[in-house]
């Protein structure tokens, strides 16, 4: 199965719908001392990463029944389409849960394998970046590109002690 532009521009603003709604479901339980537990890893869960993630599962299924989805807090369904889903509710639990608003919910998609769209919403902060193969890169609804700015290529001019590590 591939996807033409027309059909990634679609799963692409759908994903993004998607991070939306999961920052809002974050942004209600943020600075607000959620429920967390400790995984066995040692990391962090809140209700808010259970919750974010029980909404994209059951949009993700809800509009595409066939597509595969993997998340952090419930693990995978596997799918017949070709599609898989992978996201990630609060990436960064650990500032969500201490009010840093450092945090972002991660939405990829594979096709066949492929990684074709990536999605980073940091909710706290009102920032949005996305991005699909053959369609473009965006950030607030204008388009992004890398940045000729020679400091991309060589780096910015404070910090240099951090390159001899």
């Amino acid at each position: 199965m591939s996807a033409d532009q027309t059909e990634l521009g679609e799963l692409l603003a759908f994903a993004v719908s998607l991070a939306r709604d999961a920052g809002e479901i974050t942004l209600k339980y943020f600075q607000r001392s959620p429920k967390t537990e400790t995984k066995v890893d040692g990391s962090f869960v809140t209700v808010a990463d259970r919750e974010a993630e029980a909404y994209l599962r059951r949009t993700i299924s809800d509009r595409f029944p066939n597509d595969g989805i993997l998340g952090e807090e419930a693990g995978e369904h596997q799918g017949s389409s070709g599609r898989r889903w992978i996201v990630d509710p609060i990436d960064g639990t650990f500032s969500f849960v201490h009010g840093v608003p450092l945090y972002g919910v991660l939405i990829a998609l594979e096709i066949d394998g492929e990684p074709l769209i990536g999605v980073i919403n940091i909710p706290a902060l009102n920032e949005i970046v996305y991005a699909a193969h053959g369609v473009g890169c965006f950030s607030k609804g204008e388009s992004a590109r890398v940045s000729s700015n020679c400091y991309a290529r060589r780096g910015p001019p404070v910090g240099d002690g951090l390159r001899s590590l």
